[in-house]
């Protein structure tokens, strides 16, 4: 998707859619923990700060994994929840990006100027996308304190303007106080042919037939943690191990697929009621809870007719194999820390982004793309990805209702205010530095917490200076002394959230809310922030079915009262919609389009450029030139190609012949191709790609031009519906084709085996050949 719909990548959060001692804003005495370690002296014993270990789950709600009430096993984070504690009243911000910058900064989103998802950002403080010089990482400060660092899987709190083999890098990993990065610069990743990178260079992924993103990434943490023990055994590490699950798409292998045939065919209702009973009975919430409401637009489960609840029973089934099979990739990494005899050592954070994500709708998508790449999704539609569903033939999301399940006994979910979107599961543990095992906690913690913890309970103070640029305080709260006794944390302490507008304050059981947004798959959000103050007590309503504020208007005052305090302090205001960020996208295409004077160069070979920095050419007519050199007429190979199997356009060289191919985002596929093939040696090639009408159901008509020289190598009408957007994690290349591929059974990472340059793409031209841009 290039700049011209970059409104569109908005539009996918809506629908497809992150100084010891004074330094921390610590509102309780710390625990007893490891003191700064200072160099050792001859004869002396050191002692060994503890690992660090980080799995940042993806959209797990409050009650997805076992341990929470969950239904699908989860073992290895049960395993560290009997080693340590469970944290039942931990929020987050409810959007990934946000919740990222805050849980690695060790402040509040808007402080470090990512108060919505990056590819939202506003050029107004709060908003921009650029975590300030003056809020080092947590992996800076770990850095600094003696720790190597890794991070590997997801990475997308950054602006998408620096989504490119370009840079600038100061966003990136490396330039965050990670040493070393393997992963996905984007919201999600094709779990099955992902575009990774290892630091800032592509790499392509091992060529296996049970590939699967999960089990890579748990390969390479353990040859991190090995690797490092050769230069340096006694020398601590930070990983930070941030998975695609349990985000759309909801990919498993077959036969973890398999293991849940039948498992939720009770339905997302019947299923509430068996969470709430287990987490009552384990004591995860107090007795008495009662379920949120269901919202209107979620049937009830026995309304549903007998195909929805097939097709929703599916798409539960694949949810829950792909969180359980990355559950065992992460017993994997535990293992390697207990045969090593490091695990005693290592402190170990589980804890998930946001809630559970509504991004599916109502129906659910075979293709979490087709809700804003104005390809409309309906059963009929899912049903015919029924047999293959959570395979590498679709790119699924669940329907909305499994994620109000997902969060039981909660209000809402991802992107919302409401419990439902921000209190997720939370799991520490140290077994050598926390005594306690199989515990729980009720102490109020936040996202900003993290950070402040591990380095109190670590030993590490916050750096004086990083990178030359003088530190400002985490504003964070230390929760270290909870972890040897419940009920240290400020039961006074406020704490903000703010979304797109949905907003609210927790300050000890109570909850102010404000209701802006919930169809989070969908457009039509209000303009205006005037949405009435709800008010619930926590203490006896966790699912905040009773809104309390007509009988406690002194109350909601109070704490209104703190929340503008609040708003004011960390860059909230002014607050935003979704409409303004793609309105303010497509402005900044227009500009950007003038400015090239439509045209797009490449004098080489290039890969990974985000959809928002590509050429617009899936929406726009245009005339493609470049030079080839060939050594042997029969070359197959990408010359540009955007997108992939499931949504994507390219031009190839297929056995030397051109051929221009188009994916719909069903996995249908045209193509025109040259009937002669060129001959070795250099070529002037041509492709014209005009564009007329569009019907109402998508489908377009064109024209394809192939050229070599003064030669026409074909000429002919094509009608296909191409998408207007590919998905979160789509890239352009030219000579390259990273990720899921464009021509299907070409190996992804494979360059182009001739030489290509002078590539040039112009969308300039009036008449058939282009769009209008407005």
């Amino acid at each position: 998707m290039s700049r011209i719909v970059q409104g569109i990548s908005a539009a996918a959060l809506a629908g497809a859619l992150i100084a010891g001692g004074s330094a921390f804003a610590q509102t309780a005495q710390p625990a007893a923990s490891p003191a700064p370690v200072e160099a050792a002296q001859p004869g002396q014993r050191q002692e060994q700060r503890p690992n660090v270990l980080v799995w940042m789950m993806d959209d797990v709600g409050y009650a997805q994994v076992s341990c929470f009430g969950g239904l699908v096993p989860t073992p290895n984070i049960d395993r560290v929840a009997r080693m340590g504690l469970r944290y039942t009243n931990y929020h987050t911000a409810p959007i990934c990006s946000a919740a990222r910058a805050a849980f690695l900064s060790g402040r509040n989103p808007h402080s470090v100027n990512i108060g919505a998802h990056a590819v939202t950002s506003f050029p107004v403080r709060g908003y921009t996308g650029h975590i300030p010089a003056s809020a080092g990482s947590l992996a800076d400060n770990l850095k600094a304190g003696g720790y190597t660092t890794f991070a590997i899987g997801k990475w997308d709190h950054m602006p998408t303007a620096h989504m490119t083999p370009a840079g600038p890098f100061n966003q990136w990993p490396s330039g965050q106080g990670f040493e070393r990065f393997y992963g996905f610069i984007a919201a999600d990743a094709d779990n099955f042919a992902p575009t990774l990178l290892r630091g800032h260079t592509p790499v392509t992924i091992p060529d296996e037939s049970d590939y699967h993103l999960s089990a890579d990434m748990a390969d390479e943490a353990v040859a991190m943690i090995n690797g490092r023990r050769s230069v340096d055994p006694a020398r601590p590490f930070f990983l930070y191990w941030a998975t695609g699950v349990a985000h759309a798409p909801h990919h498993a292998p077959e036969d973890w697929l398999q293991r849940f045939r039948g498992k939720f065919d009770m339905g997302w209702d019947k299923a509430r009621e068996q969470i709430l009973k287990k987490q009552i009975a384990e004591g995860i919430v107090p007795k008495g809870t009662r379920l949120s409401p269901r919202p209107e637009m979620i049937k009830a489960w026995d309304d549903l007719s007998a195909e929805e609840q097939k097709l929703y029973a599916r798409q539960m089934e694949a949810f829950a194999a792909s969180l359980a099979h990355a559950d065992a990739q992460f017993g994997r990494i535990l293992d390697a820390l207990e045969e090593s005899g490091e695990l005693d050592n290592t402190m170990i954070v589980i804890v998930s982004d946001n809630g559970a994500s509504a991004e599916g709708g109502i129906d659910g998508l075979f293709n979490e793309a087709a809700v804003t790449g104005g390809w409309p999704v309906g059963v009929d539609g899912n049903m015919k990805f029924y047999d293959v569903w959570g395979g590498p033939e679709t790119y699924p999301h669940y329907a909305n209702g499994w994620a109000l399940a997902g969060d039981t006994p909660l209000r809402y979910w991802k992107q919302v205010a409401h419990e439902g979107g921000s209190r997720v599961p939370l799991v520490v543990s140290w077994p050598k530095g926390i005594a306690a095992r199989g515990e729980m906690r009720r102490d109020f913690t936040h996202v900003s917490d993290i950070a402040p913890t591990i380095m109190d309970m670590a030993g590490v103070p916050l750096a004086d200076m990083v990178n030359n640029v003088k530190q400002q305080p985490m504003e964070g709260h230390s929760f270290a002394a909870t972890t040897h006794k419940g009920g240290q944390a400020d039961k006074d302490r406020a704490q903000y959230v703010e979304l797109l507008g949905n907003r609210g304050l927790w300050q000890g059981d109570w909850s102010l809310v404000a209701t802006h947004r919930i169809r989070t798959w969908a457009w039509g959000t209000p303009q205006t922030f005037d949405e009435p103050w709800e008010l619930y007590d926590l203490s006896k309503d966790l699912g905040q079915t009773t809104d309390l504020a007509a009988r406690y208007p002194e109350r909601v005052a109070q704490m209104e009262k703190l929340f503008d305090e609040q708003a004011a302090r960390y860059n909230v205001r002014p607050y935003h919609n979704m409409e303004e960020a793609a309105a303010r996208g497509m402005a900044e295409a227009k500009q950007d389009f003038i400015s090239r004077q439509g045209k797009w160069r490449y004098p080489g070979p290039v890969s990974n450029i985000t959809g928002q920095e590509a050429p617009p050419v899936n929406i726009r007519g245009f005339t493609m030139t470049a030079r080839l050199g060939l050594e042997s007429g029969t070359e197959t190979g990408p010359l540009f190609a955007y997108g992939g199997q499931l949504g994507g356009i390219g031009l190839y060289l297929k056995e030397g012949k051109p051929v221009l191919i188009m994916n719909g985002l069903d996995g249908t596929s045209d193509s025109v191709m040259a009937d002669k093939a060129l001959a070795a040696g250099s070529h002037a090639i041509e492709l014209k790609l005009a564009r007329g009408r569009t019907a109402e159901d998508g489908t377009g008509e064109y024209r394809v031009t192939i050229s070599s020289g003064d030669t026409v190598l074909v000429d002919r009408p094509m009608r296909f519906r191409m998408a207007q957007y590919f998905g979160l994690p789509a890239t352009f290349g030219v000579g390259e084709d990273e990720g899921s591929p464009v021509m299907k059974g070409y190996r992804a990472g494979v360059p182009f085996p001739g030489r290509i340059s002078d590539v040039v793409f112009d969308f300039s031209a009036t008449g058939p050949g282009a769009t209008e841009l407005h």
